[in-house]
């Protein structure tokens, strides 16, 4: 259980560069379940954290333009850049 009555139904960490994404779906009290996103990283001040929450709703799109973003990146032309621009249709 998360605080404020969320339970946390998965949890994958994955580190990378000197910062730590984790990945977590939770549900809400309400029994809604949601991704939840977040990075962080060192600081000269210690440590900043960021998150991003995806909804069920918004799901598809932001996989799917995550999957279009990964194709880009990796998709290079041996410099480390992209072959050809790819535009959003």
């Amino acid at each position: 259980m998360v605080g404020n009555g969320r339970k946390a139904l998965f949890s994958e960490r994955v580190r990378a560069r000197g910062r730590v994404y984790f990945f977590d779906v939770r549900e809400a009290t309400g029994g809604s379940r949601y991704l939840v996103i977040s990075e962080s990283r060192r600081t000269h001040d210690g440590h900043e954290r960021s998150r991003l929450v995806v909804f069920p709703d918004a799901l598809n799109e932001f996989g799917e333009v995550l999957r279009r973003a990964t194709d880009v990146l990796t998709a290079s032309s041996g410099t480390g850049y992209p072959q050809k621009p790819v535009r959003k249709p």
